[in-house]
């Protein structure tokens, strides 16, 4: 399961106090069945025989300053344990907040990714028919790929966590449609380190970043330009970058609000490890998606 530095480093401190804990129940535990052992012994023997007594005396006083180690590390004494007993409660209610934002974030997304917006469906479908008769391949083509892109696309809409390699699946899909829509007025590039492909990625995370380079960046220029979209590991952290030479970063309503969403989805989804920043480039733009990768698959050398 993945854990934030901080959160790993607050979960190594209270393994190390119930280890602590375990293993002074575990010696109190030992001292009193040598203790039965030992009274049984000399309740079935004649005369008693007393020779215990001076061990299991200093044993006892080892055993007391043994708990009074443990205890005052683990905190369970005077204000240390009312303070760590508060932190314990907020913390709680906390991780209920969280987890109420996280699922409604989640249904939010999953309702958005459900819909597909009109104006690309109705575009679409209207591409597709005007190439029916002058070129039956072309509108073929562009059929299978508008049918993997919803495929893809309601397979998103369903789960609550996809991976890279399905991301950059729909991706594909999305930009040979536009592709044929734009002909060689489109030029893109999708580069994944295939490391990542199994990673854990929020379903169509990057697709509408994506959406928006190409709908406020090279459809409006004239002669179009080049998509890069490049994900890439660094350290235990996985870089997306989705760069284009068009127009130039002009937030409207719809770029602005699908940005503001996306780092409010990732805000809850990486617990605020996740950053978002939008770089202005001569030409174009570039959106960079910075987002820690989970602990197993954070392992090894950065790329």
């Amino acid at each position: 399961m993945w854990r934030s530095a901080a959160d790993q480093r607050a979960y190594d401190d209270a393994r190390r106090r119930v280890r602590a804990l375990r293993g002074f129940y575990m010696h109190a535990m030992l001292y009193v069945a040598v203790n039965a052992i030992l009274i049984a012994v000399n309740l079935l023997t004649a005369p008693p025989r007393p020779w215990a007594g001076a061990p299991m005396a200093g044993w006892g006083m080892a055993l007391a300053a043994h708990g009074i180690l443990v205890w005052s590390r683990v905190g369970l004494l005077g204000r240390r344990w009312e303070e760590r007993k508060i932190a314990e409660y907020m913390a709680r209610d906390q991780v209920r907040t969280l987890s109420t934002e996280k699922q409604l974030v989640e249904a939010q997304m999953r309702l958005l990714q459900a819909q597909i917006e009109p104006h690309f469906l109705f575009n679409t479908l209207a591409n597709v028919v005007s190439l029916i008769e002058p070129a039956p391949r072309k509108a073929t083509l562009m059929l299978e790929h508008f049918i993997a892109y919803l495929r893809a696309s309601l397979a998103a809409s369903r789960a609550t966590q996809g991976t890279v390699a399905q991301e950059a699946t729909l991706l594909r899909d999305y930009l040979a449609l536009i592709k044929i829509r734009m002909g060689d007025r489109l030029q893109y590039l999708i580069d994944v380190d295939p490391a990542l492909n199994p990673v854990p990625l929020a379903p169509m995370l990057l697709q509408p970043v994506v959406e928006n380079a190409i709908r406020h960046g090279l459809e409006p220029k004239i002669e179009g330009g080049r998509l890069t979209v490049r994900l890439a590991r660094r350290g235990h952290r996985m870089l997306a970058t989705i760069e284009d030479d068009g127009m130039g970063f002009r937030p409207s309503a719809g770029a602005g609000v699908g940005l503001s969403n996306l780092r409010d989805r990732l805000a809850v989804l990486y617990d605020g490890e996740a950053q978002v920043r939008i770089e202005e480039r001569s030409p174009g733009t570039a959106v960079l998606i910075d987002i820690p990768l989970p602990r197993q698959a954070g392992t090894g050398d950065a790329a």
